[in-house]
């Protein structure tokens, strides 16, 4: 079993956290700002690199997190409080970005 497959999602909207445990046993919580501001989808990373300026955090540090679907096996997507609803999230995407792991780098 692949290390980015997890064994458990859960959403806590009133903690405003999502949590998901990996099949490896490591547990990755994310809040929802941070979520916001890793978003994968076209609007704000662009097609191609530096063609989206990277979303500031302090513009998305009061997003919620307010529902949570799986897309097929390989992704959740996300309903942010912001109306923005467009990201599908990889588990490849959330597992290199796990919170403990530090910021990711400009264009990852």
């Amino acid at each position: 079993m692949d290390v980015a497959t997890p064994v458990a999602v859960t959403l806590d909207v009133r903690a405003n956290t999502l949590t998901i445990r990996w099949a490896d046993g490591l547990v990755s919580r994310y809040g929802g700002a941070y979520l916001r501001w890793i978003c994968p989808c076209a609007a704000c990373t662009g097609h191609v690199p530096g063609e989206v300026p990277p979303v500031e955090f302090e513009r998305v540090k009061d997003v919620r997190v307010t529902h949570v679907d799986p897309v097929g096996t390989y992704a959740l997507k996300l309903v942010l409080s912001d109306g923005h609803d467009s990201g599908i999230y990889s588990y490849d995407h959330l597992r290199a970005r796990h919170p403990e792991a530090g910021p990711p780098s400009p264009g990852a």
